[in-house]
């Protein structure tokens, strides 16, 4: 059985290499550095290149779905792991910004669901990494910000319509999560980044890995529509100043 994982940050192929070790899941991810990490390491990997604003993303994956299927493979499982990140506050969001990062971030998780559901013939899991933005005032990354609301929502009013198919849907809610960008190399990014933690420091993509794994499993066969907090207590509530963004340090 295999998972269909859109790719996010390079760091997140930790979610895709614990995948193949630990459920004998396949992938078919969008960015050529899994072919250095998990599918270099043995894991099964068929890599699809996409642009997901563009609505033929769909079709590519769907295509490569289907040659599997044709092989002998099932799907079992999405991850929405893919993301536009830093998006302009609130003063100098533009038409265009609010289009590429809805585009990314819900539209296409939406209707890769909507396409790879019928496929789960005998059930599945999809997963949607949110993030903690979605939960406190993010005024420095609004668009960002609220991208991951939206798809939360479509967590929560999905999974009755595609409980009928035994497909559960949930998500998991990271905070600051180290993906390799620049910003993690920045000291005061990473105090800024590390203050928002009631447990302090940033995490690791490991542990955001163990929750979409166990999302995934026969383990959280009773969960869905819902969500795992693994932000370190992020969402708990405001610790200090949240106007600015990781863009500001990155000046």
């Amino acid at each position: 059985m295999g998972t269909v994982v859109t790719s996010g940050p390079p760091a997140f192929a930790q979610v895709h290499h614990r995948s193949s070790t630990t459920s004998g899941h396949y992938r078919m991810p969008h960015a050529s550095h899994l072919a250095r990490g998990p599918c270099k390491a043995g894991a099964e990997c068929f890599i699809v290149r996409a642009d997901l604003r563009e609505p033929g993303s769909v079709d590519a994956l769907l295509e490569t779905v289907t040659w599997a299927e044709g092989q002998g493979r099932t799907v079992r499982g999405l991850v929405n792991c893919a993301a536009k990140l830093l998006s302009p506050s609130f003063a100098k969001t533009k038409p265009e910004d609010f289009d590429d990062y809805f585009a990314v971030n819900v539209k296409a998780p939406l209707f890769l669901a909507q396409a790879l559901v019928p496929h789960m013939t005998g059930g599945g899991s999809i997963v949607n990494v949110s993030s903690a933005s979605a939960h406190f005032s993010s005024p420095g990354d609004l668009v960002y910000a609220m991208s991951k609301a939206a798809l939360e929502s479509l967590t929560a009013n999905a999974a009755e319509a595609v409980a009928a198919e035994g497909v559960r849907i949930n998500h998991v809610i990271p905070g600051f999560t180290d993906n390799g960008h620049r910003a993690f190399n920045v000291p005061a990014a990473r105090d800024y980044m590390s203050s928002f933690s009631v447990l302090g420091g940033i995490s690791q993509p490991e542990e955001v890995a163990a929750a979409v794994l166990f999302l995934l499993s026969e383990e959280a066969s009773r969960i869905t529509g819902t969500g795992i907090d693994v932000s370190g207590g992020s969402t708990l509530g405001a610790r200090g100043h949240r106007a600015g963004s990781i863009s500001q340090f990155l000046q």
